[in-house]
């Protein structure tokens, strides 16, 4: 009896000193786990301040506070606030003077294209092109360049002995009607009506109202309309009126000798 109870005192030992190494050895682990865990922690918080750390170099803003809207500044600093806030302003502004898109009416949609065919319309770079460029192309049929030479013809070299381009042997009121002429035959409908203007001003009353008629018999109505709108035309005798329609007849027929032999 006394050996059984030695041998139970010892069994009860033994298990006593089992439980208490396992009960150390999971200390260990979890000491070892929570250890790792915070090296994990201190490692990925050192990894991220470096990337802010290089974010911060190359964008300045980073992490000061900017939002994408200029209105909402946050903790950005003075200078910066005063940059998005100049921008906005200037952005409103600009926004604010921005014209109004024009309403075009499809009649006056007509009018334009009318205008752009008869040829009233040059398109901008030929007003930058000299008089040796314009003859250039005008050589090539060009009736643009040819409506422009005429213009700087009679409206920029004659009368201006100053002018780098002017030649003192040269009738330039004559010359103008001719390239204008040159571009009615190339196909710009406006250039009679032109010519009827230049006889307008130099009070040639027979010629004048011959080319009105011309531009007129050609469709430049828009032409022909104001030209009959003044005291010129309205002051004209019938035998005048009679006189230059056989005058514009004669001129529509010499400008056909003249397409056909160029």
């Amino acid at each position: 009896m006394k050996k059984m109870s030695v041998v139970a005192l010892g069994m009860a030992c033994l298990l006593t000193s089992v439980g208490l190494y396992l009960l150390m050895k999971g200390d260990d682990n979890q000491r070892g786990l929570l250890e790792h865990t915070v090296s994990s922690t201190e490692a990925n918080s050192s990894t991220h301040d470096a990337i802010n750390a290089k974010q911060a170099a190359l964008d300045p803003t980073h992490g000061t506070g900017v939002h994408a809207s200029p209105f909402e500044l946050g903790n950005a600093g003075a200078q910066m606030a005063e940059q998005i806030a100049g921008e906005s302003k200037s952005a409103t502004k600009n926004m604010l003077e921005m014209p109004a898109p024009e309403v075009v009416s499809p009649a006056e949609a007509a009018r334009r294209k009318k205008l752009e065919q008869l040829g009233y319309m040059l398109p901008p770079d030929y007003y930058t092109k000299d008089l040796k460029a314009l003859k250039r192309m005008a050589k090539t049929g060009d009736a643009f360049a040819m409506m422009h030479m005429g213009e700087k013809y009679y409206f920029e070299l004659q009368g201006q002995p100053s002018h780098p381009e002017f030649d003192k042997n040269m009738d330039y009121a004559k010359a103008a009607k001719t390239s204008f002429q040159d571009a009615l035959i190339a196909g710009n409908i406006r250039s009679a009506g032109i010519i009827a203007e230049l006889y307008y001003q130099e009070k040639n009353t027979l010629e004048a109202y011959a080319w009105h008629l011309v531009s007129d018999q050609l469709g430049d109505d828009i032409s022909a309309d104001w030209f009959r709108r003044t005291d010129m035309a309205q002051n004209s005798s019938a035998e005048l009126k009679q006189a230059a329609a056989e005058r514009a007849a004669q001129i529509l027929g010499e400008l056909k000798l003249k397409k056909k032999s160029s």
